[in-house]
């Protein structure tokens, strides 16, 4: 069994790309690392994964990442101030336009049969604000899945956009670990780090004279190291967050047609 086989046995489009495809990012290095380096145990992965299939691995795999992403979004939620589509809908949030917003606010609040608040109404009580902005954000979600129409593809694409981000963010821990643990591993295993010496770095310079397959699995260990310390941040997962939050938003015009 391939990745790709692993990667087909799961169908839904956000459980595969914004929980599975984190965690195999993660895995990554050391998938690499094992086909490059090891080729003989090739055979002995593929049975391995066929095992981890059959048994719940894959359920498995995308729980985890889930989980890990949901426990961060509580953190980021209190750093943000709330969620992103509540702070889109405050009055004092400047992100959208006010004839905008107030065009938001007209439509769900007309959908949950409550009046929304009005700007000093929002800054007398901020927190029965919010309440009723997200219960306008939970009429639209019920009203916006991608399953009953094709209306609203972009809004999928844009909320499996957040998922992945957030979820990898989750597991960053795990992911720098196995692209840190690989990447010594190949570096001791060619003998270019010598822990035993007093200088642990040996001839540097063999690093141009690596077999192809050895150089393949450092290029992937760094390539994904450098993707963990400088893509997966809470400055491109609050990007991903607010944009899909505003693509949710816009669904109100689509709505009212």
């Amino acid at each position: 069994m391939t990745i790709d086989d692993v990667v087909s046995k799961v169908t839904d489009p956000y459980e595969r790309q914004a929980r599975l495809y984190p965690a195999l990012l993660a895995l990554l290095p050391l998938l690499a690392m094992l086909g490059l380096l090891y080729a003989p145990a090739t055979t002995a992965l593929a049975g391995t994964l066929t095992v981890l299939v059959s048994c719940g691995g894959l359920y498995f795999m995308t729980s985890v990442c889930r989980e890990f992403g949901k426990r961060l979004e509580e953190r980021l939620y209190g750093e943000w101030g709330g969620k992103p589509s509540t702070l889109l809908l405050r009055h004092r949030d400047r992100t959208i336009e006010s004839v905008t917003k107030l065009r938001y606010h007209a439509f769900l609040a007309a959908k949950i049969g409550r009046a929304f608040p009005d700007s000093e109404q929002e800054t007398q009580n901020p927190e029965k604000a919010d309440d009723l902005y997200q219960s306008g954000v939970r009429w639209l979600l019920n009203h916006t899945r991608p399953d009953d129409t094709k209306r609203f593809d972009l809004l999928l694409k844009e909320n499996i956009s957040y998922g992945f981000r957030r979820n990898a963010l989750g597991i960053k821990p795990m992911g720098l670990t196995i692209a840190v643990g690989c990447l010594l591993w190949v570096l001791v295993r060619q003998a270019l780090i010598l822990f035993t010496s007093a200088c642990p770095f040996n001839d540097i310079g063999a690093l141009w004279r690596l077999p192809e397959n050895v150089a393949a699995s450092l290029i992937v260990s760094v390539a994904m190291l450098a993707a963990w310390l400088f893509f997966f941040t809470k400055a491109t997962v609050r990007t991903a967050a607010f944009t899909y939050a505003e693509t949710l938003l816009r669904a109100c015009d689509v709505l009212e047609r």
